[in-house]
């Protein structure tokens, strides 16, 4: 708590000194302040007493009850900002730079599609920094429920909690007990990142198709064989992933070390293999894209680069801006991660642990994902934070490192991530 007054005085500060764009309550981005959510209050009531009596079943509990534990437990601490609307409304109505103003714009799919690029540049904040299929996901699930926008929310946050399942056959696959896989993938709902951002948003969407590919990865190292299920979920994980965000080059980096170490360690090819074809795919899907419909994904990149950082790269126009983002964005991610989790980060031995065992398969893929997040973030990716929401894709990566931890220390980590969501749903205001 101190250190992070610290910051906001330190930003406060440097706000003052050199007029940067940085968020008053640092690190958190975007941020309506310290408010009581009176009519969440009973939810979030909720939300500990679920808590509280999933520690009775955890280790009798199968996959299906922990996803819908998990999901049970994103769902009360999202109400916990006042209610329905404010929960599962708002995120795609209360403002209007909304992806959803742009999807009920659109009066033929085939034919937007098509002027993409050449309107790529007047379209909506959101939208015109990410691939079209980012709006095809609102645009089809409207049309399909008649712009019902519970139908929206219920339907993203049922595609978001996915990645309970994904995180809980990842621990499985590294051949953790019951008990742990279920403590862990508990944690991943509770941890605020995941309970506050994954319900209505885009980015929530991106961490299912991103945790299916990294599912994927595990499969490979911990096989010495390249099984159907593991190429088609990088396959898959990767094609989704690109087409609704232009940070899938996070996934080449990615599997590219992991391609890496298996090689190394094991003398074997098959991360590259899977990964090779699900390029090659891609690129296929990208040429049938710009031949049939004229929209052209390459283009849509460069685009979408150029409007992020319309002086280039940052560091060399307005470089106190750059490092103070820097920081606010690997901050972030911490802050989200919950205070305890990170103070055992500290302390790798009480989770059983090195940072340097990179041999070790979880540790090498964890340290693979924040390798490759950080060179992002010093190419000046991410520039005006956010990372809690648009990074969100990290959170299972950095859950790896909890593999080896005892079941005591999980439980401790997830009362106290617990109590960490449970007062920032309830105090504070997040709009994404």
């Amino acid at each position: 708590m101190i250190a992070w007054l610290f910051l906001v005085i330190m930003n406060c500060k440097l706000k003052w000194l050199y007029g940067l764009d940085t968020p008053y309550w640092f690190p958190i981005s975007i941020f309506t302040g310290i408010s009581f959510h009176f009519h969440g209050l009973f939810y979030l009531i909720a939300f500990l007493f679920v808590l509280r009596v999933v520690f009775r079943f955890i280790p009798k509990l199968n996959v299906y009850q922990v996803w819908f534990i998990g999901i049970s437990l994103i769902v009360l601490g999202n109400l916990g900002q006042g209610g329905w609307t404010s929960a599962f409304h708002n995120p795609f109505l209360n403002s209007d730079i909304q992806y959803y103003y742009d999807a009920i714009k659109i009066d033929s799919w085939p034919d937007w599609l098509t002027a993409f690029n050449s309107n790529q540049h007047k379209l909506l904040t959101h939208t015109r920094t990410h691939p079209p299929f980012a709006i095809f996901i609102h645009y089809i699930l409207l049309q399909v429920s008649k712009d019902n926008i519970t139908f929206l929310a219920v339907a993203f946050t049922l595609v978001s909690s996915l990645s309970i399942i994904l995180v809980w056959n990842i621990f499985k696959t590294l051949e953790l007990p019951l008990e742990k896989r279920n403590l862990l993938s508990i944690i991943f709902s509770v941890i605020p990142a995941v309970n506050i951002y994954c319900a209505v948003c885009l980015d929530g969407i991106i961490l299912t198709s991103m945790t299916l590919f990294l599912f994927g990865v595990v499969l490979i190292l911990k096989s010495e064989k390249l099984s159907f299920l593991a190429i088609i979920s990088i396959l898959l994980g990767f094609t989704i992933t690109n087409l609704l965000t232009y940070g899938g080059v996070f996934l080449i980096a990615v599997a590219s070390i992991n391609a890496l170490r298996e090689f190394i360690i094991y003398r074997r090819f098959n991360i590259a293999v899977s990964l090779t074809i699900s390029i090659v795919v891609f690129i296929l899907l990208t040429y049938i894209m710009t031949t049939v419909n004229g929209y052209n994904h390459v283009e849509g990149f460069f685009t979408a680069s150029a409007l992020e950082n319309p002086n280039g790269f940052r560091l060399f126009h307005w470089p106190m801006r750059y490092l103070a983002t820097r920081i606010e964005n690997i901050c972030e991610i911490l802050l989200f991660l919950s205070i305890g989790f990170l103070a055992l980060l500290f302390h790798p031995k009480r989770l059983g642990f090195s940072w340097l065992n990179w041999q070790d398969t979880p540790i090498g893929v964890m340290l693979s994902g924040l390798i490759t997040l950080l060179a992002m973030f010093l190419s000046g990716a991410f520039h005006t934070g956010e990372t809690a929401r648009s990074a969100l894709f990290i959170y299972p990566y950095i859950m790896l490192a909890l593999t080896n931890a005892s079941s005591n220390v999980l439980k401790d980590i997830l009362i106290l991530a617990g109590l960490q969501t449970f007062g920032m749903q309830l105090l504070g205001g997040y709009f994404w």
